[in-house]
């Protein structure tokens, strides 16, 4: 038993001096000053396993997403700066302590809950099959969960304290846990388009339309963390404007951040068709547009039970790219801009919501949390900068 023991250790050693590495030198530049700007490199050799970032002469904290092939990381940018990136074909000998959480839960028929990273459906069926309706992602200052249905819109909740909570409340914290700190729903969304959410557009009628008539539903969690959450929406067989298209949603939510990035990927003939998208309209709401940026700040009852919740102050903002913008049309539910996919067939856009009562904000006017929300989505609507240097 001590020789095979002996032989496996062996093994062991012999396969970890033998792991494959590869040293690359990349420079990663932005337009702004950015504080845990995130950074995105593409070309991750596909036998990687691990990678490890220096920068600034220390280790960096990274998360190699295998199945996207790609490789991301955090740091405060100014202008230029170089990274030393070590891919390995050995796994990682430890992660970063997770700051980002995704979670989607089937209801099983005994009501116990089965977790789980992709489901689909060929009907409009699947909003009461889930716990809390769809997938949900948080960072320590915000969460989100995106209905699978027919709306496909985004529901948000805000944090008190900058903690992950997910785990604990599953979205619907208890009367415990409200005593405790914890955060919760802020902001019932109907039939708007929330915030961020891509949809049709009814020329005719003046007003966003839902993903009524299609084929099949798909939401899939493609990473978990440390540093980031991916989360995919995609609709096929989707009957829009005289055609059938598909439509790939992917929301990513990095660490330290509370605002997210949708890249809508179109498959199909796309050509003239326009879509919408946009900020919901709340009571007593104040709404500023500065070209390709959209903000309100309002506020609304997180839930139906107007006894137990009050009235929640949010802001929202929505920036979307300019040259791809064709009207600014709005409807009675939300304030919107109306787009067509770029050459790729794509709409990029960012949107975020600050809640009044997070306490790291308890100084910041209203004012000046709207300012944020609208700072931070047109800031982070542009990725930093990524070339190989060698």
């Amino acid at each position: 038993m001590k020789r095979i023991l002996a032989l496996l250790l062996a093994l062991g050693l012999l396969s970890g001096a033998q792991a494959r590495t590869e040293k690359r030198l990349y420079r990663v530049s932005v337009d702004v000053p950015r504080t845990e700007c995130p950074v995105v490199i593409g070309d991750v050799p596909v036998w990687a396993a691990s990678a490890e970032v220096t920068g600034g002469g220390r280790t960096i904290p990274c998360q190699l997403d295998r199945p996207l092939g790609e490789l991301v990381f955090l740091d405060d940018l100014t202008d230029v700066r170089e990274y030393r990136v070590k891919f390995s074909s050995a796994p990682a000998k430890s992660l970063p302590a997770p700051r980002v959480h995704a979670q989607m839960w089937w209801k099983n028929p005994d009501k116990t809950l089965r977790a789980a990273d992709t489901l689909a459906s060929e009907k409009d069926d699947m909003y009461r099959k889930l716990h809390h309706h769809g997938p949900a992602f948080e960072s320590e200052r915000a969460a989100y969960r995106v209905y699978f249905d027919k709306k496909q819109t985004i529901d948000t909740y805000g944090k008190k304290r900058q903690r992950l909570e997910l785990a604990e409340t599953m979205w619907y914290p208890s009367d415990e846990q409200l005593a405790a700190g914890y955060g919760h729903d802020n902001l019932r969304v109907f039939g708007s388009g929330g915030v961020g959410v891509l949809k049709g557009w009814d020329a005719a009628k003046g007003r966003m339309t839902h993903i009524t008539d299609m084929k099949r539903r798909e939401a899939r969690i493609l990473a978990r963390g440390p540093l980031r959450t991916v989360v995919e929406m995609r609709v096929e067989g989707w009957r829009y404007g005289g055609r059938e298209i598909a439509m790939t949603s992917r929301y990513i939510l990095y660490a330290g951040h509370g605002d997210v990035r949708v890249e809508n990927r179109f498959e199909g003939d796309v050509q003239g068709l326009v879509f919408t998208t946009g900020v919901m309209k709340m009571a007593e709401h104040r709404v500023r547009r500065e070209g390709p940026v959209a903000g309100v700040l309002g506020c609304d009852f997180p839930e139906n039970d107007t006894l137990k919740w009050e009235r929640e102050r949010v802001a929202l903002a929505v920036a979307v790219p300019q040259e791809q913008v064709v009207s600014e049309i709005d409807d009675p539910t939300s304030y919107l801009y109306q787009l067509t996919p770029d050459g790729r067939g794509r709409i990029d856009c960012t949107f975020e919501m600050i809640w009044r009562k997070s306490e790291w904000l308890a100084a910041e006017s209203d004012d000046e949390l709207l300012d944020a929300a609208m700072r931070n989505v047109r800031r982070e609507l542009r990725p930093a900068e990524v070339v190989r240097v060698r």
